[in-house]
């Protein structure tokens, strides 16, 4: 399952964990003696036998997978077998919790555990395998891809692996799983989806272990020559036949992906192999002509022909000039006149298919198929329907029209209406990045249709078919006009600061048992107090923004810190140092001393450097103590922290994994400690090594094509970034700081290109580390500390763009999270970040994003604002 998608179903405005969905109905076993204690946990139901001694901490787990229709017969099975053998099970807690679980986009590696059973040792793993391979004998199951089937069974499998949860906590709060190896040492627990046996450990229900090939997959007359993508649904392949010709393959694994009437991923290939078979027939050409359809061990295979191009989604990435910087007028026409053509084919193919009484339901850019001569195609035909029957909603999120998704609503949809949503949507997406927010705020997309007005002139009839099915307004304050915002920008941007910390004030629930502020995925999986995700964070947010926190929320953040410092990292952004530094805001000093004290302790502080959640972080946190209570102890601790690490490639190691590039995880969040180390010793050392990281860090560096500069994630993940968290945003952010101390001309242009990459006025996300905030952030920075009247501009620019994301709500305008799909309200993406952001573009002044500026400014008796002396005006 995509990373936040478990996420969703739970509330349909914030991220929350899906075990706080309703389960649906709960399953059961028919007779549990007296005795067995049930405990319900997450999204399971655990059952122990009486006086059981503990379990061991690793062995032989079996899992038994079944079908939303033999789910409630299986776990009687199951039951029996466990409670006449004495050993401890849990089994999925309700039918909704094993439908999400088994679904298209679920996750690979947990996909198709229904009961988990933890037999004492090999014998009685060996003796509950036996007995339920003889009492579900021919009961049919989903393959469990992390596991090996035991036997002649269909849906009884295991695997060795941990029995009790054990984690290893990261620097960037996340946690992985974790076991003991023969040896003693502490080893990962890995749950790839496929059977994987730890060093040391051999397997003692078979005979002999599979010969597994290396080389080339060919089956049924077909070689496999690439993966496409994986789903927990099946596979999508390019391969070969046996003549030559190259054919494209889709896998259908069989029990998964479960739509209406328990139909799953094999029936419904089947089904579209029909559809297309019918299509060809009548209109070949319109879809990919069928080739075959063929089984391979439980697995169905459809091949179809290879149809060239690449999908819709990525042909806008590559072409959509908004998304890049300072385009001509010229590259925005041409990109129109493309975007029309494009929706002229897929309006004329859609036609054709309602013609021949069809539907195709899931139009979104992901079945749509572009090639270099700018040729439509639609692809993937799982979802499409006859006309006349009962519509089953197959559809990707943000194109299907909102009345699908009820039952009401679907009792009463035209089904031609899923195509024309969905092909207005797509429309919506060429021009509107944000397609999550033109959902919830139709008012935001007149912000960025303004904006786009300003580069080159929109066609009207490209702009009436994006706005087809325009939203109902939402409720609470009326967004500015873009003509408004742009003729006073302090104004509208004040307003849209003052009603962003109202609707954030209203979200805290202080008797929350998780949280005290909605957050995202990342927050869920980390901490929900820490300043990137939790409470420390929008604490934070709200005080510099001129709202003191309630005295509740602070005690709860400061006792729950303290407790529990050893379940998050020491690090600035990700754990205790930040949440130190907050405290010491609200007057806390007892207790964010004793906090930066057990941070010092934390073994992560010798396995990372990194700012978020490392030694640097640390470092900073102690260098603000320092200037706040003048203990020279605070200063030796931070120059302690910072003189250990190592130079050169020894630090790499220590940065994120893959060489982590940017401020949270990389090169430059270790410069800027080692910045404010140097400027408030009067040591230039420091400022050197912070030099040479900043170099260094242009090994990630990536040129666009109008000459600004972008950096990739890291040296395994490509993608260039102009973000605070990872890119030009955050290099600029110290950077900026370094040059203001000392000039230097091939730094001085490095920056210039970055800044140039700020420029960007339409991005996916609004927040402060991942998106427009956090770049009209550091323009502002940028302006104070270098007199840059350019930055100022840019910084103007860069908040009004801000209404592109934000969604009016009955408390004032809340904001989208990371990836859009709901709100939060967290600093690293959401509410609280864009607060800060624009109440620094409203009123400039120095440290409002854990920095030392005022403080180094006092003790070298230079200005705070620029070389000169000279601040910016507020917008």
């Amino acid at each position: 399952m995509p990373a936040d998608l478990s996420f969703t179903f739970a509330n349909d405005d914030f991220y929350e964990p899906l075990a706080e969905a309703p389960p649906g109905t709960r399953y059961t076993p028919t007779r549990m003696p007296p005795g067995w204690d049930r405990a319900d946990q997450d999204v399971w139901t655990h059952w122990s036998p009486p006086q059981a001694p503990p379990p061991p901490d690793h062995g032989w787990k079996v899992h038994v997978s079944s079908t939303p229709g033999n789910a409630p017969a299986v776990l009687d099975v199951v039951a029996a077998a466990c409670v006449d053998l004495g050993i401890p099970f849990k089994h999925l807690a309700g039918r909704t919790y094993f439908l999400l679980l088994h679904g298209k986009h679920a996750s690979r590696p947990q996909s198709g555990k229904f009961c988990a059973l933890y037999p004492a040792d090999p014998r009685q793993a060996h003796e509950v395998l036996r007995r339920l391979e003889h009492d579900l004998a021919g009961v049919p199951g989903p393959y469990v891809l992390t596991d090996r089937r035991f036997g002649s069974s269909r849906c009884v499998s295991y695997r060795y692996g941990a029995f009790r949860s054990r984690y290893r906590l990261e620097a960037d709060g996340t946690r992985t799983p974790v076991m003991a190896a023969a040896d003693g040492d502490e080893i990962p627990d890995d749950r790839r989806p496929e059977f994987h046996l730890p060093a040391g450990v051999a397997d003692p229900f078979v005979e002999a272990e599979p010969d597994l090939s290396d080389g080339p997959v060919a089956f049924h007359g077909y070689t496999f020559d690439a993966v496409l993508q994986h789903s927990n649904a099946g596979g999508a392949y390019r391969a070969t036949d046996a003549t030559g010709r190259q054919v494209f393959l889709k896998e259908a694994r069989s029990h998964v992906a479960h739509s209406g009437r328990d139909v799953d991923a094999h029936a419904r290939l089947t089904a579209e192999y029909l559809v297309l078979r019918a299509l060809h027939a009548r209109a070949p050409g319109l879809a990919p002509e069928p080739v075959d359809r063929f089984d391979h061990w439980e697995h169905a295979y459809l091949a179809t022909e290879l149809v060239p191009g690449r999908p819709l989604s990525r042909w806008l990435m590559a072409n959509n000039p908004a998304i890049r910087v300072d385009q001509p007028a010229e590259a925005f026409t041409d990109y129109y006149r493309r975007c029309g053509l494009i929706l002229d084919q897929l309006r004329d193919q859609l036609d054709r298919l309602h013609e021949l009484g069809y539907v195709f339901v899931d139009v979104s850019p992901r079945n749509v198929l572009v090639d270099d001569e700018d040729r439509v195609r639609l692809v993937d035909f799982e979802s499409t329907q006859r006309r006349d029957a009962t519509i089953q909603p197959l559809a990707t999120p943000g194109f299907v029209p909102p009345e699908a998704l009820s039952p009401d609503g679907r009792a009463t949809l035209d089904p031609v209406r899923y195509d024309d949503y969905g092909l207005a949507a797509i429309a919506r997406m060429m021009l509107v990045p944000t397609i999550q927010v033109a959902e919830r705020s139709p008012s935001a997309v007149d912000h960025v249709t303004a904006a786009l007005e300003e580069r080159a002139p929109l066609p009207a009839t490209l702009w009436a078919r994006a706005d087809r099915f325009r939203g109902v307004p939402a409720p609470g304050p009326a967004l500015p006009s873009p003509e408004a915002v742009a003729a006073e920008p302090h104004e509208w941007l004040s307003w849209l600061r003052d009603h962003t910390a109202s609707a954030l004030l209203a979200l805290a629930e202080p008797d929350h048992p998780r949280r005290v502020f909605p957050t995202i995925p990342d927050g869920h999986r980390s901490n929900t107090r820490c300043v990137a995700y939790g409470s420390a964070g929008v604490l934070h947010a709200l005080r510099m923004a001129g709202h003191p926190p309630a005295p509740a929320l602070v005690t709860r953040l400061r006792d729950e810190s303290l407790a529990g410092w050893r379940d998050i990292p020491p690090g600035l952004l990700f754990g205790s140092a930040g949440i130190a530094w907050v405290l010491a805001q609200e007057g806390e000093w007892d207790a964010a001393e004793r906090l930066l004290r057990h941070a010092g302790r934390h073994p992560l502080v010798t396995r990372s450097a990194t700012l978020g959640g490392g030694s640097a972080g640390l470092a900073l946190a102690e260098l603000s103590l320092y200037c706040r209570t003048g203990e020279e102890s605070a200063l030796d601790r931070a120059r302690a922290l910072l003189e250990t690490l190592p130079t050169g490639e020894g630090l790499t190691p220590l940065l994120g994994g893959d060489d982590r590039s940017g401020l949270a995880q990389g090169r430059p969040g270790v410069a800027l400690a080692l910045y404010y180390l140097g400027r408030l010793t009067g040591d230039d050392a420091p400022l050197e090594r912070g030099l040479d990281l900043l170099r260094a860090e242009l090994v990630h560096a990536q040129p666009w094509e109008t000459g600004a500069l972008g950096f990739r994630v890291s040296a395994r993940d490509r993608r260039t970034m102009p973000y605070l968290y990872a890119g030009s945003a955050g290099y600029v952010h110290v950077l900026a700081r370094y040059l203001a101390w000392r000039p230097d001309p091939h730094l001085a242009d490095v920056l210039d290109r970055c800044v140039r990459g700020l420029r960007v006025r339409f991005t996916i996300g609004g927040g402060l580390f991942t998106g427009q905030a956090g770049m009209g952030f550091v323009l502002g920075e940028t302006a104070r500390l270098l007199g840059a009247p350019a930055s100022t501009e840019d910084a103007v620019a860069s908040g009004r763009a801000l209404f592109h994301h934000a969604v009016p709500h009955a408390t004032g305008v809340r904001w989208p999270g990371l990836h859009g799909n709901r709100l939060s309200a967290e600093l690293w993406s959401g509410a609280a970040g864009v607060l800060l952001a624009l109440h620094q573009l409203v009123d400039p002044a120095p440290d409002r994003l854990f920095t030392l500026d005022l403080p180094v400014a006092e003790r070298t008796g230079q200005p705070a604002t620029t070389r000169t002396g000279t601040a910016p005006a507020p917008v």
